[in-house]
């Protein structure tokens, strides 16, 4: 679980005990008298996970009722989301392992994979459906925005030619859609106004982008031990992040260099063009750009120990990125 520093220990207990909530209802929720399908959907919530997402619901619920019993269903219904996202993702990729341990497209192989991420979205439509029509209508949303990103970075994939807007666009739609959400309902459910629930969903908005240029980072510049994954991973795949789109359009040295060495494939010479001349640095300044757009959207907040807690998230994105 994500760690929360003082001043907010005590709600660091609060969501600590509503997280465990949260756990028990993924468990039930999967439930099947089919075991194969059982056993494939506890796949990746049995290998841990940050609940990030289910958290920020929960924090956000912070901004209103807490005690509101739809949060904890709410939560369920966003990681499932997130999770059912994954096993889609590892198919596209072609991802080998996930959390420390094979991915299920590895283990049970790709149409287990895919119609276990579609079960998962049945099960989130399910808890969402139960909270009436707006959320289920947010979740709908936001799972179209999902695919949307996808799909915009699937067909890019391989192009040279990608622009960082273009892929700005991207992760807005396939990373930060689901966070700016996790925000939006925590803090609608829980009765917030709306002017602090329109805050918190600019919050999650612009925390999204920081959290995922922030992976932009750590796959060009991190050490495996820090990412969880092999450095250039994404140039593997023929995905291009800001760092080498940066370079591509002239705004950092080596574009020529970088080019040819994505044209051969030459993953290893392209890691040594993008860590040697200022695309991270780049990439960095757009997470902290991103992180002050955060910040700033809490202002109308009233101080205390959920915007504490809020602001020091986006504190800990500067951690994992620099």
């Amino acid at each position: 679980m994500t760690s929360l520093r003082d001043p907010v220990a005590m709600l660091e207990l609060d969501i600590r005990s509503d997280l465990e909530r949260v756990e028990a209802m993924l468990h039930d929720v999967i439930r099947s008298d089919q075991s194969m399908v059982q056993e494939a959907a506890a796949y990746l919530i049995d290998a841990g996970g940050k609940r990030f997402r289910p958290m920020l619901t929960l924090l956000a619920g912070h901004a209103g009722d807490p005690t509101d019993p739809r949060l904890i269903s709410c939560a369920a219904a966003i990681e499932l989301t997130h999770l059912a996202t994954l096993y889609h993702d590892d198919v596209i990729d072609e991802t080998k392992v996930r959390r420390g341990v094979p991915t299920v497209n590895v283990r049970y192989g790709n149409s287990v994979a895919v119609l276990t991420g579609d079960f998962l979205l049945a099960r989130a439509s399910g808890l969402a459906a139960d909270l009436g029509a707006y959320v289920s209508r947010r979740l709908a949303d936001t799972i179209a925005e999902l695919c949307e990103g996808q799909i915009m970075e699937t067909n890019s994939a391989g192009s040279l030619d990608v622009t960082p807007d273009h892929y700005l666009d991207v992760i807005g739609r396939k990373t930060a859609s689901l966070i700016a959400t996790s925000c939006h309902l925590g803090a609608w459910l829980a009765g917030a106004s709306p002017e602090i629930v329109a805050a918190i969903t600019s919050y999650g908005t612009a925390l999204g982008m920081a959290f995922q240029l922030s992976d932009d980072v750590l796959d060009i510049a991190g050490e495996e031990q820090e990412s969880g994954k092999t450095p250039g991973t994404d140039l593997r795949e023929g995905v291009l992040t800001l760092p080498s789109l940066e370079t591509l359009a002239g705004r950092a040295p080596g574009g020529d260099d970088l080019r040819r060495a994505l044209e051969t494939q030459d993953v290893d010479s392209a890691l040594v063009v993008l860590r040697s001349n200022g695309s991270v640095e780049i990439a960095r300044a757009a997470v902290a750009d991103w992180q002050g757009h955060a910040l700033r959207a809490l202002d109308p907040l009233p101080s205390g120990p959920a915007r504490a807690a809020l602001e020091q998230l986006v504190g800990f994105i500067s951690d994992r990125s620099a």
